[in-house]
């Protein structure tokens, strides 16, 4: 379908996506303003073993029908790794953005438009509205690491469960504290730590352990974890304080 501009993203994600893309706009393409793929898949920390394949799609409006013809796709599409796609009005995302500001800011960061109108790169973000998310995030974060320390008991694969269901959350959070700070923004995971580090002189040495572990799927003992909780737990204040501190 020409169309869809696929030729920036990787072969075996075109192959995948492609198919899925083409079923919508063959039959709902006067719906739709414009399609994103977005997330970690157009990155290189890419990992096709653990991440899932990620889309935007701006509609002109929320129609039942086109919700019902997504979901039928979910059977064939969910199980190579697409997810059920994000759906959005462009005035629901012009209404949004300061509800959601860190969630939109990493679309607008880490997308490739593959149809229509890119409708993400004039939504402006403001700096208040990111604040103000970080803090109440890392501070629901910290809880949910205390809570899930205690429920663990002392069992090393739900500990380390809990450690990498948190993970990927993080990065979002973290390039939102470098929009702050008006630092450069990488995609890649890795980076977005060092620019972290070099940002806020905060230690990422416990986040480049958990993302060993969830490379290498191994659980540790439960010694090294407690030590990653430790780690975990004082550097997630350290962060937090900076943002307490931090004046728009």
């Amino acid at each position: 379908m020409e169309d869809l501009k696929l030729a920036n993203i990787p072969a075996q994600t075109q192959n995948i996506i492609e198919p899925f893309l083409k079923d919508i706009l063959t039959n709902h393409k006067e719906d739709i303003i414009s399609i994103y793929i977005i997330g970690s898949v157009i990155t290189k920390s890419f990992n096709a073993k653990h991440s899932d394949i990620n889309t935007l799609i701006v509609v002109k409006e929320n129609k039942v029908e086109f919700f019902d013809f997504i979901a039928a796709l979910g059977k064939n599409y969910g199980k190579k790794k697409i997810r059920a796609p994000l759906v959005m009005t462009q005035d629901y995302i012009n209404r949004s953005l300061e509800v959601f500001p860190i969630e939109f800011l990493d679309m607008k960061l880490i997308n490739q438009l593959v149809y229509g109108m890119d409708v993400l790169r004039d939504i402006k973000i403001e700096k208040a509205d990111i604040r103000l998310q970080c803090e109440r995030e890392l501070k629901g974060k910290i809880q949910h690491l205390c809570q899930g320390y205690i429920k663990s008991m002392g069992n090393n694969k739900t500990l380390t469960d809990l450690f990498m269901g948190s993970l990927s959350g993080y990065f979002p959070l973290f390039r939102g504290i470098l929009f702050l700070y008006d630092h450069e923004i990488p995609q890649v995971k890795g980076d977005v730590l060092y620019a972290l580090n070099e940002c806020c002189d905060i230690d990422i040495n416990v986040f480049k352990t958990l993302m060993d572990v969830k490379a290498h799927n191994f659980y540790p003992q439960f010694s090294a974890l407690k030590e990653v909780f430790k780690d975990l737990y004082r550097v997630l204040n350290a962060i937090t304080k900076k943002i307490d501190e931090f004046k728009v």
